[in-house]
C-alpha cells in the first residue's frame, strides 16, 4: 500500500497534482476525499485529479491534470506544448490541448484531444515531468493552424534554444508529410524558405534587419578569423562588397562591449571590409534610405 509520504513526493514532482485512485491508495475514504475537496484540502482540476492545497496554481498543474484523466500513452501537444516549451508566442487557444494514439479513446475532457496515427519516439519528449510533443513535432503541428509568420519564428526560437535543428524538422515533415496532414504545404514553405543551413536572427531586431537587406547578396550570421584568430560572429557579411553589417541592440550599449566592438571592428577592417552598424531607427523608421544607402554603396564596391 502506498503510504502518504510516497503521494505527497511524487506530487512534488508533478506541480502538486494527485488523482483519485493515488488518494485511495494511500488510505483515504471516499468520504474524506470528498470532505477534503468541501474544506479547501483538495482542489478539483479534472474529473478524478486535483492540487493539493497549498501548491500554486499552475499551467504546469493544469497540463499534468489534463494529462492524469487518461490512462496510457497520452502527451501535451500543439499550443500547449509550445507554451510548456517556453516558447514565447501568443495563442488564443486556451484550452489545454493533447494527443493520444488513434487508437485510444479521446473522451470528453477538460482538454481539446488530438489523436494520430503517426506518434514515434523521436516525436516525443518530457520536460519537468510533463510528457509532451518535441519542439519539432509541434513546429509541424502548429503549421496547420498558424500562420507562415508566426510559424516561421517558432521554428527560429526553437533552433535559438537548442530544441530542434534544421535536421529534426525536415526528419518530422519527412515522417508526416505527403500523408494528406493539414500543415505539410506551411511547413515545407518555412523549412524550405530556410536551408539546412539555416541560422536563425537572435532578435527581433536581427529578424528585421535581415529582411530590409534581403535580396542584396548579404550571408548572415557569419564567423570571421584573421591570421591572429577568432574574432566574431558578424551578422551580415557581403564578401563582393567586402562589408559587414552589425545589427546592435542595447546590449551593445554598454562601455565593455563598445570596446570589444570597436577591438573587433579594426581587425575586420584589416582585413579589407568596411563595418556597418545599424540600430533600430535605421532598420525601421529610416529603412527604405538604409536600404538605398547599402545597396549603392555595394554597387559602387562591386562595380
Amino acid at each position: 500500500m502506498e503510504t502518504w509520504t510516497d503521494l505527497t513526493h511524487r506530487a512534488e514532482r508533478r506541480f502538486g497534482v494527485v488523482t483519485r485512485d493515488e488518494l485511495l491508495a494511500a488510505g483515504l475514504a471516499d468520504r474524506t476525499i470528498g470532505a477534503w475537496t468541501a474544506g479547501g484540502r483538495l482542489v478539483p482540476l479534472a474529473r478524478g485529479v486535483y492540487r493539493l492545497a497549498g501548491v500554486p496554481p499552475s499551467f504546469a498543474a493544469e497540463v499534468m491534470a489534463a494529462i492524469l484523466v487518461f490512462p496510457g500513452d497520452t502527451w501535451a501537444a500543439r499550443h500547449s506544448a509550445a507554451r510548456v516549451l517556453g516558447a514565447p508566442m501568443w495563442s488564443s487557444e486556451r484550452r489545454i490541448e493533447l494527443v493520444r494514439p488513434v487508437e485510444l479513446s479521446a473522451q470528453r475532457s477538460i482538454a481539446r484531444v488530438h489523436r494520430s496515427t503517426c506518434l514515434p519516439p523521436h516525436h516525443l519528449t518530457t520536460v519537468d515531468g510533463i510528457p509532451l510533443t518535441t519542439a519539432s513535432r509541434t513546429a509541424f503541428d502548429l503549421a496547420r493552424t498558424t500562420g507562415a509568420l508566426r510559424l516561421g519564428r517558432f521554428v527560429d526560437w526553437a533552433i535559438i534554444e537548442g530544441l530542434a535543428t534544421m535536421g529534426s524538422l525536415y526528419q518530422v515533415l519527412y515522417d508526416l508529410g505527403g500523408r494528406g496532414r493539414p500543415g505539410t504545404r506551411r511547413m515545407r514553405e518555412v523549412l524550405d524558405a530556410r536551408g539546412l543551413d539555416h541560422v536563425p536572427p537572435a532578435s527581433e531586431l536581427e529578424a528585421v534587419g535581415m529582411a530590409l537587406l534581403d535580396g542584396l547578396g548579404f550571408t548572415w550570421q557569419v564567423e570571421l578569423s584573421d591570421e591572429r584568430g577568432y574574432i566574431r560572429r558578424v551578422d551580415g557579411c557581403h564578401r563582393p562588397g567586402r562589408l559587414v553589417v552589425e545589427l546592435d541592440g542595447k546590449y551593445h550599449d554598454g562601455e565593455a562591449q563598445r570596446a570589444l566592438d570597436r577591438a573587433g571592428d579594426r581587425r575586420i577592417e584589416a582585413m579589407g571590409y568596411d563595418v556597418e552598424r545599424l540600430r533600430w531607427v535605421d532598420v525601421t523608421r529610416d529603412g527604405e534610405a538604409t536600404r538605398a544607402r547599402i545597396a549603392a554603396r555595394l554597387r559602387a564596391a562591386v562595380a
